[in-house]
């Protein structure tokens, strides 16, 4: 869910819809929470949003390496940059839970006209088989059973 917030600082640019129609602002705060829409849970520490794109309106150029986009915690491999979503320290988000609300902060220096940021999410779906497999590590490390046996209920499972 991306939310625009009205509440971010008023400097070069003024408002946002002006008479009815969209402008220019210097700098632009959304609210971002993540809805995780799977039946699965979503391990906590591989949950990122990407910030795909930021295209200007006149052009339709993309923008997103030419803005100033504040907070970010890294680049994908491809150099689009990422935020790790806030799931309230908890090690995974739930099926159809939802994350902590934070923010994205783009510095548009230059007063372009914006689309809103195209954001795609990734994560690794805790499956079933995850959690048998860390339920089996959990014994073998007890010592209640072996690794062979482990083993030996993994493919009896699949």
């Amino acid at each position: 869910m991306l939310t625009y917030d009205t509440g971010a600082s008023s400097t070069g640019g003024g408002e946002l819809f002006s008479g009815g129609r969209l402008s220019s602002r210097g700098d632009i705060r959304y609210l971002v929470r993540v809805k995780n829409q799977t039946g699965d849970p979503i391990e906590a520490d591989s949950l990122i949003l990407v910030v795909d794109k930021i295209q200007e309106m006149a052009r339709l150029r993309d923008m997103t390496t030419s803005l100033d986009i504040q907070g970010i915690d890294g680049y994908t491999e491809d150099g689009k940059p990422y935020f790790r979503v806030p799931v309230d320290g908890q090690a995974e988000l739930s099926p159809y839970g939802e994350s902590e609300t934070f923010p994205i902060e783009i510095n548009n220096p230059d007063l372009l006209r914006l689309y809103p940021p195209v954001l795609r999410v990734r994560g690794i779906r805790k499956t079933a088989s995850h959690t048998f497999q860390g339920a089996l590590q959990t014994l073998i490390q007890q010592g209640v059973v072996t690794p062979e046996e482990a083993q030996k209920a993994m493919d009896q499972a699949q």
